[in-house]
């Protein structure tokens, strides 16, 4: 049973909530300097697990082939134009919302590097604390954007949770299969992605982060063939 997945999301979801509730009394001077802040400690986060990667080699590979994918793909555009939808469909927002801080918030609840990692562990060892721990930050990263973005920030639990749900499912199947070495590595491509998303949120370079999705897939198993040809 997925709890941490599930109680990830619902974070995200009361996050929300409050947030795009206390965004109307909050002053606007606040509200434009929090997600700055909070876009500071992410790149802080991400340098946190860059180092700890094991084949640094497979990390930087991993990151350039699954970008150059997602970019020929349009995943960033296709992202975009459903999440606009789908806020819309839920009555969550209009035209108003700003997209590219919208799929930022997107990219870092949906697939972190360390979601993965810690939703990788429930499903291999069927222990949820790393999930608890992230639901905290999750809840008050919410309450940041909320403050922003307002109720739309409601409408990412429900592809957060089948994402969510999607690597709990792999984490089970491929139990065996995995290695230390390759979470690290895992670890360190997610930290790129969430050091490139605080660049974008403080407004110091932008990168589509949902480009880079890919990466985060072909990251292991780049990881795996690289220790294997060292060894």
């Amino acid at each position: 049973m997925p709890i941490g997945v599930i109680v990830n999301c619902i974070s995200v979801l009361a996050g929300g909530v409050i947030g795009s509730a206390l965004g109307q009394v909050l002053p606007n001077s606040l509200k434009e300097h929090l997600p700055t802040l909070f876009g500071m400690c992410s790149i802080a986060i991400g340098i946190n697990s860059i180092i700890k990667a094991v084949s640094m080699t497979a990390v930087v590979l991993a990151i350039l082939v699954g970008f150059t994918i997602g970019h020929l793909l349009h995943l960033e555009d296709w992202a975009s134009r459903f999440f606009h939808r789908l806020v819309k469909t839920m009555h969550l927002g209009g035209d108003n919302i700003d997209m590219e801080f919208y799929i930022t918030a997107v990219a870092l609840f949906c697939c972190s590097g360390f979601g993965w990692y810690s939703t990788l562990t429930e499903g291999i060892a069927g222990d949820p604390n790393l999930l608890f721990a992230k639901s905290v930050l999750d809840f008050f990263t919410a309450m940041i954007f909320a403050s922003t973005l307002g109720k739309a920030i409601c409408a990412i639990p429900l592809p957060q949770c089948v994402i969510l749900l999607c690597v709990f499912t792999a984490g089970r199947l491929l139990s065996g299969a995995l290695t230390p070495e390759m979470f690290a590595d895992l670890s360190a491509c997610g930290g790129v992605l969430t050091m490139s998303a605080g660049f974008r949120v403080s407004k110091i370079k932008s990168v589509p982060l949902v480009d880079l999705m890919p990466a985060l897939i072909l990251v292991m198993p780049f990881s795996a063939l690289w220790t294997m040809l060292m060894g």
